[in-house]
């Protein structure tokens, strides 16, 4: 090996640890900042406004009780009067009868929670309001 070549190589592998520990100081690029959230506002209930919720879902629930009891009391009013009767003719009667009560019970109890919906729907919004 020549003086030339030797003093190359020695330049080399002296080079080598200088560019390695030049590669490893170098900074990524800083990722960009995200973008900030938006504030998302919410209304607050007042305390009079969830009172109010409060006793019409304490009105609905008392509502569909009383509807269930008045159920309760004619279907057992309606199995006595079937019990009782002999003819065919009454007992189908009976029967269409009943049919048509219990549609309007669900009628009734639909109607009752339509009516709360549609009121909590239209309820005006809080004007104060906290972001999230």
């Amino acid at each position: 090996m020549t003086n030339a070549s030797r003093k190359f190589m020695l330049a080399v592998l002296a080079a080598l640890p200088l560019a390695a520990f030049a590669q490893a100081t170098t900074k990524p690029a800083p990722a960009p900042k995200p973008a900030p959230r938006p504030h998302v506002y919410t209304p607050v209930a007042s305390p009079a406004q969830q009172w109010q919720r409060q006793a019409d879902q304490q009105q609905l629930i008392n509502r569909q009780n009383q509807h269930a009891v008045q159920e309760q009391l004619r279907q057992n009013n309606l199995n006595q009067q079937r019990n009782a009767a002999t003819d065919p003719n009454l007992r189908n009667q009976l029967d269409n009868a009943d049919q048509q009560q219990q549609q309007q019970y669900c009628a009734r109890q639909d109607n009752a929670v339509r009516q709360y919906q549609d009121k909590q729907a239209t309820q005006p919004a809080n004007a104060a309001s906290r972001p999230l």
